[in-house]
């Protein structure tokens, strides 16, 4: 009979839960907001109105402030025509009355009536909750949506790659969803072809309240970059989690991983031997958002390869990519271990004690094998300066190691990151080796002084930089001069030597990136275009590289739009030519409608559906994602956002727009897609010089909006519909102008 012993090192972490279970929480919410210029901040306050939700549910009307009450009310009987209960409107008028509105200055978070409030004066929300946890209950059906990246890149050299990967959201009822990461990676090399495909994660979820169940299969790979607070992060062939809901609003990390090529081409990153990320490579320096990469602290295989798949370096790095800090949430997962096989038990903590961050996690297998990892994290200011240290412990059936880490900000002293990972092969749950790793910069008179370290054990860089900016009548130039040591290769001793400049006027920017290394001269210029229009952002551009005497030349595109992000890349060298393309996407589908987007990270999206102006095609911004008019978009959303009205902007030259999106969205769950409908009310302007076929300007009375028409032919209407013509009654009579086609800049032709 076999009898599993746990370890215990593995009592005292649960000692620890249950220490920080039983601490009280504080959490400091601070709100600070400023009054638009030429405004009055006693007048906005009076006459706001607000969108308010109780208890989740978007309120059938708005709440404003009444000065003769001097209190927030609202339209008792609109509510109750439109289904709030007497009990529900005799709580919200009871909350309402005991909230001073006009101490609330800019915004707070108040416990009054036995109720919690959130009142934010710069978005013109209002939430009521009745318990503090801001968990709520919102309905949920049917959605399906899908990310994709497609990279395909070739050459006449006998190499061609396709890399396909996305994850798929289904939504379902009952605040439940579906998720499923999958890849499929081909490349073919000068007669040797390799492949490899799959579907790496995949698990129903049902969210309670204030818990969640989820089973099925995840592998640490596909762990979104947010949600890893320790170093262990096991996967699980089999498994059911049961976990609090806090833990799956977690914030994604930021910052991002600095790397020096030394040639134009890609980066390609691998863990476990699987292909999970690829990034273009300039020459010198080249930074990779850590948000794009999984959450933990793992190694990765950097390979940089040219564009002719040319294998240039590789080098193995340690990622370090942890949330410490953050709000309480726990977890506890059962299940088949991925690596080993055997039984598999995980369990996780985060806390917030007020005067620190604590985060436990706990892992036990069979045959005696586990870990055990506590990291307290301790924000901290001192005037200008803010310190964010970290200190972990770790424990394993084959010994005791930790780490620290290290974040400081001062805008006099500089900023500092440094960290050290000793004596990690604790388990094989975590056998990480030691490392250290410091960077550090500052600004002296206007110059960025720049260092960073790095020694993973399988080699050491350093990499020394200066970085200084200049403006002269508007010509913003950027300089970077750096030193790099070694390359992450053991032996490798070389030194790299690199100067960058960036020259930007407008729309335009030009670069031109010097280097030396392993005794060879490398040049490179790059001259690229953007226009920004209503419906994204298109970029056009062309880079020459010259390696001693070989050169190559690339021309490429590259439209971040509606439906997407998409580039394409055409290239020639003395030895070969080359294609890539790239697309980033998402389509979100639902009962009503199917539909093309950007990326979600999120897992949901809104169908939005705009309405037609004529034929003059729009376009405005929702949520900072681009959508055109007469048409139906998808629009990413945060998880487990809340949308009473969407964000819009628009950036038109001649078209006032009033554009109003109301969502109506509680807690945009994973793999829902939310129907709205945009509002759009526009007031066109229309200027210019009114001409006739000699040339000869037209005046008189417009007979549209009765505005005049000068005799030098100049004038200026507005309009709130679009207007292909209109009528000028002058001394020569009645003209007919053409507003669609003007015949030069400004001019428009009456006949």
């Amino acid at each position: 009979m076999y009898t599993h012993k746990i370890p215990f090192q593995l009592h005292i972490l649960a000692a620890c839960i249950v220490t920080a279970f039983s601490s009280q929480a504080l959490a400091e919410v601070k709100i600070s907001y400023g009054t638009p210029e030429g405004f009055s901040a006693v007048e906005m306050d009076n006459t706001a109105n607000y969108v308010a939700t109780y208890n989740g549910k978007t309120l059938p009307g708005f709440i404003s402030y009444s000065l003769s009450k001097n209190a927030l009310v609202f339209d008792a009987r609109q509510y109750a025509d439109n289904g709030i209960d007497t009990e529900d409107r005799r709580v919200i008028e009871d909350v309402l009355s005991k909230i001073d509105y006009k101490q609330c200055k800019d915004g707070c978070d108040l416990r009054v009536a036995e109720h919690y409030v959130t009142l934010d004066k710069t978005r013109r929300t209002l939430k009521i909750r009745t318990t503090r946890e801001d968990f709520l209950a919102p309905d949920t059906s049917w959605g399906l949506i899908n990310n994709q990246s497609l990279d395909m890149r070739g050459s006449s050299e006998s190499y061609s790659a396709f890399n396909l990967n996305g994850n798929t959201w289904f939504g379902l009822p009952g605040r439940s969803f579906g998720y499923m990461n999958w890849y499929a990676n081909r490349s073919q090399n000068r007669g040797q072809s390799s492949r490899d495909q799959g579907i790496s994660s995949y698990y129903l979820q049902k969210n309670f309240a204030d818990t969640y169940v989820r089973a099925g299969k995840q592998n640490s790979i596909d762990y979104g970059s947010g949600s890893v607070s320790t170093v262990l992060s096991p996967s699980f062939d089999q498994f059911i989690t049961l976990g609090s809901q806090e833990y799956m609003r977690s914030d994604r990390d930021v910052g991002s991983l600095v790397l020096f090529s030394t040639a134009e081409g890609n980066y390609e990153f691998y863990r476990n031997g699987r292909l999970i990320l690829k990034r273009p490579a300039i020459l010198g320096r080249n930074e990779v958002s850590f948000a794009d990469l999984p959450g933990g602290y793992y190694p990765v295989e950097i390979r940089l390869v040219d564009r002719n798949g040319n294998l240039i370096n590789e080098q193995t790095q340690d990622i370090n990519n942890l949330n410490f800090g953050g709000a309480n949430s726990w977890r506890v997962t059962a299940g088949q271990d991925m690596d080993e096989g055997g039984q598999l038990l995980e369990g996780a903590i985060s806390r917030n004690m007020s005067q620190f961050y604590l985060n436990a996690a706990a892992v036990s297998g069979e045959d005696s094998d586990w870990a055990s990892e506590v990291n307290v994290t301790r924000p901290s200011s001192f005037g200008t300066l803010s310190l964010d240290p970290t200190v972990g412990v770790l424990s394993g059936e084959n010994g005791t190691g930790g780490y620290f880490n290290l974040n400081m900000n001062d805008p006099v002293l500089g900023n500092l990151m440094l960290s050290r990972y000793q004596n990690t092969d604790v388990s094989r749950f975590y056998y990480g080796t030691p490392s250290s790793s410091l960077a550090y910069s500052r600004n002296i008179a206007g110059v960025t002084l720049g260092y960073n370290y790095r020694d993973y054990g399988r080699g050491e860089t350093q990499q020394l930089e200066a970085r200084w900016n200049y403006k002269p009548n508007g010509l913003w130039s950027t300089f970077g001069l750096g030193v790099q040591k070694a390359n992450g290769m053991p032996g490798d001793s070389d030194y790299t030597l690199y100067l960058n400049m960036t020259w930007m006027l407008d729309k335009s920017q030009a670069s031109v990136r010097a280097a030396q290394y392993g005794g060879k001269t490398q040049l490179s210029g790059d001259y690229r275009q953007d226009y920004d229009d209503n419906f994204g952002t298109t970029s056009t551009g062309v880079t020459v590289n010259r390696i001693d005497s070989s050169n190559s030349f690339n021309a490429y595109g590259s439209r971040a739009g509606t439906r997407g992000d998409a580039s394409l890349n055409l290239g020639h060298s003395d030895a070969a030519s080359n294609l890539d393309f790239n697309y980033r996407g998402m389509v979100a589908a639902n009962q009503d409608g199917i539909a093309l987007g950007r990326y979600s990270h999120g897992g949901s999206a809104m169908l939005l559906k705009t309405p037609a102006l004529g034929e003059t095609p729009y376009g405005f911004k929702v949520e900072g994602h681009p959508v055109a008019g007469n048409g139906t978009y998808a629009v990413p959303l945060n998880q487990y956002s809340d949308v009473p009205f969407a964000r819009v902007s628009s950036d038109s030259d001649n078209m006032d727009m009033n554009i109003e999106v109301p969502a109506n969205i509680v807690r945009a769950h994973p793999g829902q897609v939310y129907n709205a409908k945009a509002k759009v009310d526009i007031n066109m302007v229309y200027s210019g010089i009114l001409v006739d076929a000699a040339g000869k300007p037209v005046g008189g009375i417009i007979h549209e909006t009765g505005d005049t028409a000068y005799a030098n032919g100049l004038f200026s209407i507005s309009s709130k519909a679009v207007l292909a013509n209109i009528s000028v009654d002058g001394a020569g009579g009645r003209y007919t102008c053409d507003l669609t086609k003007p015949v030069q800049p400004s001019h428009y032709l009456c006949k």
